[in-house]
């Protein structure tokens, strides 16, 4: 699946895939004729984004990847051949961020399609990561001497890195994630400066991430919690924890929203899955600070306020119940 799609009009989606490490941006342009089969699916997908349809945009996404891994799979796999992991070899987080790249264009002409190469200026794509407004005295480490160690699932770049020997949480200001992540360092800081830093479960902040050529900061590094769940997704589903672990969660998470809320945070996407449980001590730590939403657990007109996170509570320790 693409890492994600731009739109610059209408007529034109660029399709980001990663695969074996390598990347590749697909154009797929609507044509004049109204019947092509492409044309009208991507007019379905902005038609769908036009209207917040998540369901038909991921429809009509889908649709579109298939075309294009039916018609460049051959050259996928001649370009991005598949490679024995050497789990003992270094990955730079420079090299993951910074991929070869190899630019396509869905061509059509009506029953067959096919992709042709092309050899654009990159920076007609945009930058793979943006600076984030940041001034502070956390060490900072360049992307070149940081250990990438597994990307998290999720929008985003959240993965798990190693600085130092260290074990790290790292978020990179990707295009369409800098506000999220700039929201996240705000959020941490000011907990971090707090009176109840040590009370307050959220990840601390560790350092920065700095583009090695002019050191301009474009991530950020925290706490890693060692996690194998989350409350969302417990072992045998919630109805498996005990009464115990779940009153103790439950007192853990309604006292740290009440403390964000004294100084003036909003927690934003408060969900059971953004809870995750230390498994050295089984403690809750609230994560994802960068501000959103999801349809179930708070409503899209109290995203980002004091309100939203009270619903969101309410129905954690109602989860939580169960």
């Amino acid at each position: 699946m693409a890492e994600k799609v731009d739109g610059e009009d209408d007529h034109r989606l660029d399709f980001f895939i990663l695969i074996n490490d390598k990347s590749f941006v697909v154009t797929v342009c609507a044509s004049l004729d109204s019947n092509d089969s492409v044309t009208q699916l991507v007019s379905r997908y902005n038609q769908a984004f036009n209207e917040n349809g998540e369901e038909e945009i991921q429809k009509a996404q889908g649709e579109i990847e298939d075309i294009i891994y039916d018609a460049g799979w051959r050259k996928f796999v001649r370009l991005a051949p598949a490679t024995e992991k050497n789990n003992s070899a270094s990955v730079l987080l420079h090299s993951v961020l910074n991929p070869e790249t190899f630019y396509f264009r869905l061509a059509t002409d009506g029953e067959n399609t096919d992709l042709t190469q092309e050899h654009p200026m990159k920076s007609a794509y945009g930058p793979a990561y943006f600076h984030l407004n940041i001034s502070s005295n956390l060490p900072r480490y360049a992307a070149q001497e940081i250990q990438f160690k597994k990307k998290f699932m999720g929008l985003g770049f959240n993965a798990r890195v190693l600085v130092n020997g260290q074990e790290m949480c790292c978020k990179i200001a990707k295009p369409g994630q800098a506000k999220a992540v700039q929201r996240e360092y705000e959020c941490l800081k000011k907990i971090a400066d707090c009176e109840h830093a040590g009370i307050i479960s959220a990840p601390a902040l560790l350092g920065l991430v700095v583009d090695g050529g002019d050191d301009k900061v474009i991530g950020i590094l925290e706490e890693y919690i060692p996690h194998t769940t989350s409350v969302g997704r417990c072992e045998g589903g919630i109805e498996a924890v005990t009464s115990e672990r779940k009153a103790k969660w439950g007192k853990q998470i309604k006292r740290s929203v009440e403390l964000l809320h004294e100084i003036e945070i909003v927690w934003g996407d408060g969900k059971p899955e953004n809870v995750l449980v230390n498994h050295e001590t089984d403690d809750c730590c609230l994560v994802d600070f960068g501000g959103s939403w999801t349809e179930g657990w708070v409503d899209a007109e109290l995203s980002d306020t004091k309100e939203g996170d009270g619903q969101a509570l309410k129905r954690i320790l109602e989860f939580l119940a169960a």
